[in-house]
């Protein structure tokens, strides 16, 4: 395992250097966006499809945003700049960035399928990530804060993940470095820690989870191009190393009751951790990722509160009785 280490770090000294070598050939950026920090969504509203109204004027501030991007990564140096959909609205359907309106300097990354942008969406052929609209992490004062679903928190190696901190350690399979990222205040500051060299642009403070204060938009996109051309300055010089923790990976996630941690554990190699947490160990981070998703899936609550329904009025008691029974199995 030392050895192991040892190699590991090896690499992220030579990766630094290759990242300094590529990015003196113009280096090729992904930008990923979510919606929740998005510089004028200010209610949830703004983020769903299924209210069009709002959603539409999201959607006009997240492209504003990403257009910033997009201008400040050129300036300071970015070749190509591909653009993926990190939200859920959109890959192999309409996305959520409004495509006619994206500034010409980049490329969206279409696809026939739904992928996912945190996982099969990274691979070695970037030389650094910048992720838009990002949010807090889960259980925090930050806007619409949470790290995958709202319901849950979401630790490696006692470090609370942020969505930043997947993409990071995901795109660190590849030596590939977070070099910005925008979003609301609470993010900035739960980013620093693990982040210190990160280009962040504040675009908003967050009055409460359902609530947040946006920026004149003028000084919004302003913030975010010269964080992106900082950033992409930073990255031609080699300042940036990839987010890396040393593997095995201890998985923590704690949910709101028993019986959706009960539901997760049900999960093929996850443990109770206490009476709301699961925890299991992966031994690289992908595959922890993968089974975390499964784990969430398994999480809903829906199974246990019909049963407890059902176990507390006599009719429905006897119906739950006779169903697992040998003559009326559930299943």
């Amino acid at each position: 395992m030392r050895v192991l280490r040892i190699l590991f770090f090896a690499f992220l000294f030579f990766s630094g250097n290759l990242i300094s070598q590529a990015a003196t050939n113009h280096p090729k950026i992904l930008v990923i966006y979510d919606m929740e920090g998005v510089s004028g969504v200010s209610h949830y509203e703004m983020t769903w499809v299924d209210r069009p109204e709002d959603y539409a004027r999201g959607r006009e501030f997240l492209t504003s945003d990403v257009n910033a991007a997009i201008r400040g990564l050129a300036a300071g140096g970015a070749g190509s700049i591909w653009i993926q959909d990190g939200h859920g609205s959109g890959n192999d359907k309409e996305p959520d960035l409004l495509v006619d309106k994206m500034d010409p300097h980049a490329h969206f990354d279409f696809r026939d399928r739904d992928f996912d942008p945190y996982d099969t969406g990274i691979d070695g052929s970037v030389d650094g990530i910048v992720c838009i609209g990002m949010h807090a992490r889960a259980n925090t004062d930050g806007y619409e804060a949470h790290t995958v679903t709202d319901r849950i928190s979401y630790r490696i190696n006692g470090v609370d993940f942020t969505e930043t901190h997947i993409v990071a350690l995901s795109a660190g399979r590849w030596g590939v470095p977070v070099i910005m990222v925008s979003g609301d205040n609470v993010l900035g500051e739960q980013l620093k820690p693990d982040f210190p060299e990160l280009e962040y642009a504040a675009v908003k403070t967050a009055k409460s989870r359902a609530l947040a204060e946006p920026l004149p938009s003028a000084e919004a996109t302003r913030r975010i191009e010269e964080a992106a051309k900082r950033a992409m300055e930073k990255l031609l010089k080699g300042a940036y190393r990839p987010f890396y923790l040393p593997p095995p990976y201890d998985f923590q996630l704690g949910f709101q009751n028993w019986q959706q941690a009960s539901g997760a554990a049900t999960a093929p190699g996850v443990l109770h951790d206490g009476e709301t947490g699961v925890r299991y160990r992966s031994e690289t981070f992908i595959e922890g990722y993968r089974l975390s998703l499964n784990a969430l899936r398994l999480s809903s609550d829906t199974l246990q509160v019909l049963i407890r329904i059902l176990s507390q009025d006599p009719q429905g008691k006897n119906i739950w009785i006779s169903s697992r029974t040998p003559s009326g199995r559930a299943g």
